[in-house]
Order: C-alpha cells, then structure tokens, then sequence
C-alpha cells in the first residue's frame, strides 16, 4: 500500500477469490482472526491501551502529595511522570520489531504482564528510587502494549471496517490521557496516593485471563534474528536524548549539552548500523516512502499540540480563573467526552469516504480552537470556556483515527508490528515533547515580560500569566497550521499516485 486513501485501497487491492496469491496478502486486506471475535479482541486491546494511557497523566495531580510523602524537591518529583514516558518511547520501536519476529500477542501478553506488576510495585515503594524504578517498569510494560496493539487490530479487521476499529482505539488513547488527571485527583482525595497504581493490578489481571481467550495464538512466520546490537545503541540513545530534551527547559549547561551530544551520537550509530545489518531492528525502508513520512510527522505533530494544550489549560482553569481542581476536572472532561464521540465515527466516515478529508479537515478546526482557547481571559463566560474546548477537542478527534488507517494502511504486512510501534513512538514523543515545550514557552514568555526569572503563577500578576499563555496557544496553533498544510500536500499527492495508478491500468 502507498498510504493513500484507505477507502479506495480496500477495493483495488482486494485479491480475487481464488486466485493464486499469499495469504497474508489477502489477510492484509479483509483481516484475519483465526476465529476469535474481532470485537473481543479489540475490547482486549482497549484495556490496556486505556491502563497505559491512563497512566501517563494520573500522577500528574498527585505529585504534590507524592512530593510531600516522600520528601523530594519539586525538581526531582516531576520525573515520576517523566520517566516513564521516557521508558516508554525508548523500547516502543524494540518491541515492535519483537512482535514481528515473536508474535505481536505474545509481545502484547507479555507487556500486560509486566505493566501489571510495575504496577503493583509502584503502589509498595516506599522510597522515590524505588518509585522510580518501578515507573521504569510500568513504562517498559506500556511500550509492549502499545508496539503491538495497533498492529493486532490491524491484522483482525478487514480494511473497510479498519477505520471505524482504530478510531475506537484512538479514542481510548485519548480517554486514558484526559482522565487521568480527573481519576487521579479523586482518587488522592479519597484515598492513598499509592492507590492510583494499586487499581491497575486487578485490571491487569483480568486483562491477561481475558486475552488468553479472546486474543489468537499465532506463530510469527519470521524466523530472523533480533538486532542486539541496533537495540543497544537505539534504548539509551532515545532515552538521554528524550531526558536531555525535558531538561532543557530548565535551562542548558555544559553537561547537558555533552549528554544531549551522546544521545544524538548513539542515534546516529543507530542508523549507520541499521543502513548495513541484515536483519535490521529499524526497516528503514518504510521511511523510504513520502506519504507514510507524513503520516508519521503529523501524528508527531497531533501530539505535540496535545500535550502542549492539555498542560497549560489546568493552570488557566485554576490559577487564572479560581475553579476548584473538581470544577476544572469536569471542565476538562469536555475533551474526552468529545473524542469518545467523535472518534468513531470519524473513523466510521473514513472507511466509506476515505480518511484524507477527515484529516485535513480535522487539523483546520484543531487549529482554530487551539488559537480560541488561547485567545480566552479571565472574563470569558463558561459557555465560551466549554464551546472552544469542545472545539479544539473537535478537531483532533475527527483527525486522529484516519490518521492512524492511513499510517498502518502504508504498511506492508509483516510490517505491522514496527509500524505501530512507530505511531506509538510519535504519539508519547509528541506528548512528552509538548509538556515539556508547552510550559517551556509558557514560564519562558512570563520571565520575558517581568524581566526576571518565573516558574509558577503569580496572583497578584494574572498579566504575566496570559502573556504566556497566550504565546504557548498561539505557537501550537501555528504548528497545527503547518499540519494542515502537510496534509494537504499528502492529499494531493494521493490523488496524483491514484491517477496514474488509473492510467496504467487504463487500456491503450
């Protein structure tokens, strides 16, 4: 497939009945179950891409107590959520190729399993390093689900109703990160701080019962060997560089700088070695192609946007207008009640209509919303606060699920497995890169207009705050903006590759 419209590729590339072609041609197109229920085993899937998503934001609104409980500065408390963000996008792309080679259930299983128990050692630590080292886990556990989630439901649903089975997908993903925030705070106003992991143990599982029988047990066909040495250099190479990157917002020293060096360094070898071994961990060779590029890109892009908007709106809601944390978590509820809407039906239309236009289309709102959000001040009433959240939520719902059909749509398919750990690979990049970017602009532009050093919300100057506020929104609007014209150019060059297609098969 060239990764272009999904719709139109699900009826050209349709082998005829009977004819002589490679069963995972054919399976590639109309979905292979071997026999389970295809809906069981999205279910399965969504369960852990909830607990994993969820995961990435619960702690966000009880580091403060985290913080207090176990007597670590401010600076040291936020890498609880960093690091397992940082875990998780340096092994997406290793268990993706695991999948491939081993088989994405087994990869899958195995990463429910072990996120259970990350889990389950999180809510015993007793210690920040041992926190730490189980957030390591946790996030460890998450990149096996992700890497290879995408890639199951791909395999199990025809292409005609693909859309519709990732759109469900992306809306979880989106459920999982928008509720975290609003879970987390109840459950730290209730309960303990470490029962924000506890509940993930029950649910894990149960998730790893249920998989046993919902999900097929199939043998890869692949028998190559795994790149040991491209995995060595690729972990710690994404790793410091992702870490160096967070850090810089607190500002550059020399020795982040030699680390964001040795970072870059390790990535670079990464690729040399990749370009020659072979059996690479990294097919490169997708990257080879324009239209999946793009779709990569703007999934980076989508995210970076998310995670840049959805840091900064709690501290508008609560700082700069006085909603109490259980007001501005309904508030911010608008954004996951609108996915959980939108997405599927977005993806639903992109199977009967193609996905370039919900894209596209989906990008222009996201921006406009973006740049309304950012364009609010303290007197702005509640309708107009709820109307343009719901906006910006609109945007990125209707954008995500196509997205996710053209990207895995342009894979081959015993690519499956690597090119759904990529998506996931720029889905958290993009998250962790617009947290940490988001309030980088944002304490960034605040210090520019006092002419001093700011790092958090001054009361009795709601103009700093706004100054930057609005600085941070107007940005990311403009970065969305360029989305938009990238998916544009995408469109187009669809378009042109479907007509030639046409003509070559047009008879002289």
């Amino acid at each position: 497939m060239t990764g272009g419209d999904v719709r139109t590729e699900a009826k050209t590339n349709l082998p005829p009945e009977g004819s002589d072609v490679e069963p995972s041609a054919r399976a590639a197109v109309e979905g292979d179950t071997h026999g389970r229920n295809k809906w069981a085993i999205l279910i399965t899937v969504l369960v852990m891409t909830f607990m994993s998503t969820l995961d990435s934001s619960i702690v966000n609104v009880a580091l403060p107590v985290m913080q207090k409980a176990l007597g670590v500065g401010l600076d040291s408390i936020q890498w609880v959520a960093s690091i397992y963000l940082v875990a998780t996008c340096a092994t997406l792309l290793v268990f993706g190729r695991l999948g491939d080679l081993a088989g994405k259930v087994r990869v899958f299983q195995a990463g429910v399993a072990v996120f259970a128990a990350g889990s389950l050692l999180c809510g015993l630590s007793g210690t920040f390093v041992a926190l730490m080292a189980s957030r390591t886990l946790q996030g460890i556990g998450a990149a096996a689900g992700m890497a290879t989630g995408m890639g199951i439901i791909t395999e199990s649903f025809p292409a005609r109703e693909r859309g519709r089975a990732l759109g469900v997908l992306a809306s979880f993903v989106a459920l999982g990160m928008m509720c975290g925030p609003v879970l987390g705070g109840l459950i730290v106003s209730t309960l303990r701080w470490e029962d924000i992991f506890l509940i993930n143990v029950p649910v894990g599982a149960i998730s790893l019962a249920v998989g046993f029988k919902t999900l097929p047990r199939v043998r890869a066909e692949r028998r190559e060997r795994f790149d040991m040495l491209g995995a060595l250099m690729l972990v710690p190479g994404v790793a410091i560089t992702l870490s160096c990157v967070t850090l810089i917002g607190d500002g550059l020293s020399w020795r982040l700088g030699l680390a964001l060096g040795a970072g870059a360094g390790l990535l670079a070898g990464f690729i040399v070695w990749e370009r020659r071994a072979p059996q690479p961990l990294a097919q490169l060779s997708i990257f080879r192609s324009a239209q999946f590029d793009l779709n990569a890109m703007l999934t980076l892009i989508s995210f970076v946007a998310i995670g840049a908007t959805e840091i900064v709106l709690p501290f508008y809601l609560q700082d700069a207008r006085g909603f109490d944390p259980s007001t501005a978590g309904l508030l911010f509820a608008v954004i996951p009640l609108v996915n959980a809407v939108v997405g599927p039906l977005s993806g639903a239309a992109s199977d009967r209509i193609g996905a370039h236009g919900p894209t596209t289309a989906g990008l222009a709102i996201y921006a406009i919303g973006i740049f309304s959000v950012g364009a609010l001040t303290q007197g702005s009433p509640l309708s107009q606060i709820v109307g343009f959240i719901a906006l910006m939520s609109l945007g990125t719902s209707m954008f995500q699920s196509p997205n996710n059909s053209l990207l895995m749509g342009s894979a081959p398919p015993d690519a499956l497995g690597f090119v759904g750990s990529v998506a996931s690979l720029a889905q958290n990049t993009g998250m962790a890169l617009g947290i940490s970017g988001g309030m980088a602009v944002l304490y960034g532009q605040m210090s520019a207009r006092a002419g001093r050093r700011v790092t958090s919300y001054l009361a009795d100057r709601p103009d700093l705050f706004f100054y930057g506020y609005r600085w941070t929104y107007t940005l990311t609007a403009a970065l969305v903006a360029l989305g938009f014209a990238l998916a544009l150019l995408r469109w187009c060059m669809s378009t042109r590759e479907g007509r030639r297609s046409s003509d070559r098969r047009s008879p002289r």
